[in-house]
């Protein structure tokens, strides 16, 4: 879906259910509506990835199912802020509440209680929308983003699944 070699530090990639499927992103494409189950952020030759714990991963661990976004409106400076908001936090522990909550917020409607934008912990959609809001640039209004929010953001330039056109016959 994208080239490693065309990534650049500040890219955020959207990842659709992968060749392994599991019940998470199953769960999570079906509450949504919405093909993207995953965020991460391009850091400096790496990916940083908000899984169970905030890690590095080689630029190509998504190729096959992540699509590729730029901020246009982000400048070089704003990029890397983001960029090092996001490495400042590997090792940070995976928000579970916080995706219990959006699966209650999704699929039960239930109302949060409080706001989100400064939690200890993020779910990766929200750690991606938090490294850009700290850098000045908020990719979406949603306080509780889930990786659709992220799909929708105008503020993301690049091709969606939904417009990339009838497939083979």
């Amino acid at each position: 879906m994208y080239r490693p070699q065309e990534l650049e530090p500040g890219m955020v990639l959207l990842m659709t259910e992968g060749p392994r499927r599991n019940l998470l992103d199953c769960l999570i494409a079906w509450s949504t509506a919405n093909p993207f189950v995953h965020a991460c952020l391009v850091g400096e030759g790496t990916l940083i990835d908000p899984l169970w714990r905030v890690v590095e991963h080689p630029l190509d661990r998504y190729a096959a199912n992540g699509w590729a976004f730029r901020v246009p409106e982000a400048d070089a400076a704003v990029r890397a802020q983001a960029v090092a908001w996001a490495q400042a936090r590997l090792g940070r522990v995976y928000g579970l509440a916080e995706l219990l909550a959006d699966g209650a917020r999704f699929d039960l409607h239930w109302l949060p209680l409080g706001g989100r934008w400064h939690p200890r912990h993020w779910t990766c959609s929200g750690f991606v929308a938090m490294a850009y809001r700290a850098a000045g640039l908020p990719l979406t209004l949603a306080p509780y983003p889930a990786p659709a929010d992220l799909s929708y953001s105008p503020r993301l330039a690049g091709p969606r699944p939904w417009e990339a056109g009838p497939g083979p016959p």
